[in-house]
């Protein structure tokens, strides 16, 4: 038997092949001259070629500001996600994930880089952004034939480059609208896969419903009360703002206005939970789900008072960073569940390695996840030491270091619980000084205000510090941080950051930036933002 292996092209880059199987000459020329007629009397679409075994489709759903401990699957009691919790038993889920930030920005570049922080010279702080010299994840899965696509609800992405990487980019919400678009969200989602079904696709949806105002739908809410909470506190401007007072007032856990902070956050994960399986049904429908890797995670968790404070972006607890993951894709992974702490570096090149492409050209802190065996793909993730990093000089500096059972948390900055009102109170202003300079940024790598070493194993919520306990453990966490330190590029200074986002720079931010020269005196004729800066600012990041 012989095969013979036909090609033509239907368009740039994009390539058909059809095989035939003749047991005889004559029979392979008949089959070629009939195939020939056909094709010149009907038009043909094309399809990308997809190599064997790689799905011709990857969805990488995050959705913002979600525990891990909040959902079914990783044991939470309150009914959440019913559709995820199904998906995830039809996974490969890891119980104990953890993002590199428990800040959007930060933590989303080093998802897309697989380089932490501190190892990315563009990769830290408040206005953290790609590095123009390392390839994300998009760009590698471009060059890889992937039509590559990034959709999101949350507005302060849209001031990194990120988008750039992708072939199509659309941002749905301007700010965090007290109205979910996420169900907008799907629907684009699902014109675009319906469009490009029959091409290899890369897709990047960025749900952001629990994050903060936590404003769910009636209906969600009912879900899991009787009736609606008659007096809710705004999360940002009655709670984050107001923290002290509230709790000499007795609000926390048990408290009825604290149990409705927590409702309405929860609500909002059912909202997700809903609008994802939209999608997914609408992927069934096109009949595109059994060629598809997916891939659900979040970019940090939410504090709830676990540590004296709430939201994100001020601490690195395991309620701040232990985030969902898992890897769903059928016929090839078959579902489990693995204990082995992994982290959202390891995604790039676990994704590359699914899809059969070459690992990424620049050095990444991040491992396969899986490993191919006997042409299987297994979940072998490497025992290694996870760095989370929060760089942000206007709230705390710190970093983290989860190893085997322990969690080591240390801090170059750590505001106490009036200083974080202060801040918060504050926001605009802080920003502004911390970037001008005119309020001095603490040295990331200096001397310690906060040190502290957990026993997950023992103490999963992080509140028995261990520290002088075990000396030995705690010297060796201090020196996984001291060789990053030593391995650590410069980081490229915030004024030089916020140039590539020049939509958000005011007239007189702009003027301070041509003064220390990190713009041209021309550049001054560029659009005043002020509006776009006021969205921002209430969005609590400006």
């Amino acid at each position: 038997m012989r095969t013979l292996k036909v090609f033509w092209y239907a368009g740039p880059k994009e390539t058909k092949v059809l095989e035939i199987i003749a047991m005889k000459r004559n029979l392979l020329l008949l089959l070629c001259c009939a195939f020939g007629c056909f094709i010149a009397a009907f038009p043909c679409v094309a399809q990308t070629a997809v190599t064997d075994g790689a799905p011709r489709h990857i969805v990488m759903v995050l959705v913002d500001a979600l525990r891990a401990d909040h959902l079914g699957c990783y044991g939470y009691a309150r009914n959440t996600s019913p559709f995820l919790d199904q998906l995830a038993a039809e996974s490969v889920l890891f119980e104990r994930a953890y993002s590199q930030s428990s800040f959007t920005v930060e933590s989303t570049i080093s998802l897309f880089t697989s380089l932490y922080p501190s190892s990315n010279a563009w990769g830290g702080g408040q206005y953290a952004n790609t590095n123009p010299e390392v390839p994300d994840l998009a760009t590698l899965l471009g060059s890889g034939g992937y039509h590559t696509a990034y959709f999101s609800t949350n507005p302060t992405l849209d001031y990194t480059a990120l988008h750039k990487s992708f072939q199509e980019h659309e941002f749905l919400a301007k700010t965090f609208d007290k109205k979910s678009r996420s169900p907008e969200l799907t629907a684009r989602a699902l014109r675009f896969i319906t469009e490009r079904k029959d091409e290899k696709t890369f897709m990047y949806l960025h749900y952001v419903s629990p994050h903060t105002p936590y404003t769910p739908p009636d209906d969600y809410y009912l879900r899991f009360a009787p009736e609606v909470f008659p007096k809710p506190l705004d999360a940002i401007d009655d709670v984050r703002a107001h923290l002290d007072t509230l709790l000499e007032e007795g609000f926390g856990p048990g408290e009825a206005r604290f149990e409705d902070l927590m409702l309405r956050y929860d609500a909002e994960i059912a909202l997700e939970d809903d609008a994802i399986r939209n999608l997914f049904e609408g992927m069934r429908q096109l009949g595109i789900t059994e060629d598809t890797l997916f891939i659900f995670l979040a970019d940090h968790g939410e504090e709830f008072l676990e540590h004296g404070f709430v939201e994100h972006a001020w601490s690195l607890f395991p309620e701040s960073i232990h985030v969902p993951l898992f890897f769903w894709m059928p016929k090839r992974l078959a579902p489990g569940r693995v204990a082995t702490p992994v982290a959202l570096v390891d995604v790039l090149p676990s994704i590359l390695d699914l899809a059969g492409l070459p690992s990424a050209p620049h050095t990444v802190d991040g491992v396969p996840l899986f490993h191919l065996e006997n042409g299987h793909w297994l979940p072998r993730p490497k025992e290694k030491a996870l760095i989370s990093e929060l760089l942000n000089p206007a709230r705390n500096v710190v970093r983290s270091v989860v190893e085997g059972d322990y969690l080591y948390v240390a801090a170059t900055k750590w505001l106490s619980l009036k200083e974080c009102v202060e801040v918060a109170q504050n926001m605009s202003a802080v920003r502004a000084e911390t970037l001008t300079g005119t309020r001095p940024s603490p040295d990331p790598w200096g001397p310690l205000h906060y040190e502290a070493l957990f026993n997950l194993k023992t103490d999963p919520t992080a509140k028995d510090n261990v520290l002088e306990q075990l000396p030995e453990i705690r010297d060796r966490m201090r020196k996984i941080l001291g060789d990053m330190k030593a391995r650590a590029p410069e980081q490229v200074p915030d004024p030089v950051k916020i140039c590539r986002i020049p939509f958000v720079i005011t007239y007189e931010m702009r003027k301070f930036l041509v003064e220390q020269g990190y713009l041209k005196p021309e550049d001054m004729t560029g659009p005043d933002a002020a509006e776009t800066e006021e969205l921002i600012r209430g969005l609590g990041y400006f």
